[in-house]
């Protein structure tokens, strides 16, 4: 009897450590507002619920495996949905797997491109709903693609890279095709990073050209406590696309300075401030764009949120920028939105 114990006991440990080398978890978001949008669209004026203010609400299943040797597998599938219809995204926000160890990692699937992780640090707003970042400076750039594979180098006194290159559409061409290359260093309160990519998009008229695009992105945060001020610095040229509705070719540049202030660990607040400038002002415009978010915390992961957003243009264009892409402006259109919500993390 006692060797059985004794057995059995060792069984249990063995079943325990291996499954402490292995381990899948669940998180997300569930994230609803009231919303009010001025000049958007045909509809005029719009007052509705929304799913998506300051996270899209979402499932996060990730997964990390212990491989031996330093070496880990893991994956993450993050499937959309909205809050307040339940109506599940046919597209995920992400859906890669990966292996990482000290030589770096390598990831495949559908993912954030290196932009998102150097301009998308200094979104004050995190990339929310509102975010000038993302409705005027990257716009109809990628900030996430499918068919990618990526190499992110290890840490290196506080210097990182990363290397993505996509498949795009599995044809003879280039379509679909993307390129990126990023640096950034990180040390102290210190953040700066750079990125160049290289996007070719099919003609929507013509399928048999393929264009191309190139944007490069330049970032910095610095930490005074709790308060961060960022800048972002981007030029564009190419074209633009998104199929089957709206395609340009523009060249420009645009500016971001912002802030973001966590007061006191309950109360936060951020503004973000975009100048962008286009050297042709024909299907895209120059204009301004400003964002400003107040979020109280009820909690570690609840929080009351309300947001300010107003894009004015300079020019009348047929391609204006939104406040949000849920809901887009005619041509010639100066819109403006307020958002009330709350934002649970689970």
């Amino acid at each position: 009897m006692e060797k059985k114990a004794i057995v059995s006991a060792c069984m249990l440990l063995a079943c325990a450590g291996a499954q402490a080398q292995s381990s899948v978890s669940l998180s997300g978001f569930v994230d609803l507002n009231i919303e009010h949008l001025i000049s958007s669209g045909s509809g005029g004026n719009v007052t509705r619920m929304s799913s998506g203010g300051l996270n899209n609400s979402r499932f996060n299943l990730s997964g990390v495996e212990d491989l031996g040797g330093g070496n880990k597998a893991f994956f993450t599938i993050e499937p959309m949905f909205s809050a307040n219809t339940g109506v599940q995204s046919a597209q995920f926000r992400q859906s890669f797997v990966g292996v990482k160890g000290n030589w770096g990692e390598v990831t495949m699937g559908r993912q954030f491109t290196p932009s998102y992780w150097i301009a998308g640090y200094a979104d004050p707003s995190w990339a929310a709903d509102f975010s000038m970042v993302n409705n005027m400076e990257f716009f109809y750039a990628s900030y996430r693609v499918d068919n990618a594979i990526q190499y992110k180098t290890p840490n290196f006194y506080g210097f990182t890279g990363r290397v993505m290159y996509t498949t795009g559409l599995g044809d003879s061409t280039r379509a679909g095709r993307f390129l990126s290359t990023s640096i950034d260093f990180r040390r102290g309160p210190l953040f700066v990073g750079a990125v160049s990519e290289l996007q070719y998009t099919r003609d929507i008229f013509s399928a048999s050209q393929i264009h191309s695009s190139r944007d490069n992105y330049f970032s910095a945060v610095y930490r005074f406590g709790g308060f961060e001020p960022t800048v972002i610095y981007h030029t564009y040229n190419g074209y633009y696309a998104y199929p089957p509705y709206v395609a340009f070719n523009a060249q420009g540049w645009d500016a971001q300075i912002g802030a973001r202030w966590n007061i006191d660990g309950r109360n936060r607040v951020f503004v973000s401030y975009v100048h962008r400038h286009d050297d042709n002002n024909t299907e895209i415009a120059s204009a301004n764009g400003v964002v400003l978010g107040y979020l109280y915390g009820l909690s570690k992961r609840t929080d009351l949120y309300a947001t300010f957003a107003h894009v004015k243009h300079q020019h009348d264009v047929p391609v204006p920028y939104p406040v949000t892409f849920q809901v887009y402006p005619n041509g010639g259109q100066n819109p403006t939105g307020f958002q009330l919500g709350i934002r649970h993390a689970f």
